[in-house]
């Protein structure tokens, strides 16, 4: 039996997967790039003086870059590994339901 959580999940990761694989990872990367450049740029600017457009700045965007690159990488991995995971659980309980196959029965 599926709960309301999984039940979300399910629906939700299937949107976001019909658009495939690549595009999620760039969407996601470009997104985690800005977020990352943003709050590592106020952090440098702040404690280190970093100005930008110089060299550690743009090690910052390369850096901001390819973490979110792993990390959008590593979650679409995951949740199509949950993915699975709820889909086979699922179908070992129809399997071992003493119920399959047969009409469901009907008081009398």
């Amino acid at each position: 039996m599926l709960t309301t959580t999984e039940r979300r999940f399910i629906r939700l990761w299937q949107e976001q997967r019909e658009g495939g694989k690549l595009s999620y990872i760039l969407l996601y990367s470009v997104v985690g790039t800005f977020i990352a450049t943003i709050i590592l740029s106020v952090f440098l600017v702040l404690f280190f003086q970093v100005v930008f457009g110089t060299f550690p700045f743009w090690i910052v965007v390369l850096s901001g870059f390819l973490i979110s690159l792993v990390s959008s990488w590593l979650t679409w991995n995951r949740n199509e590994q949950k993915l699975k995971k709820i889909i086979h659980r699922e179908v070992d309980a129809d399997a071992d339901s003493p119920n399959r196959g047969s009409e469901p029965k009907v008081p009398e």
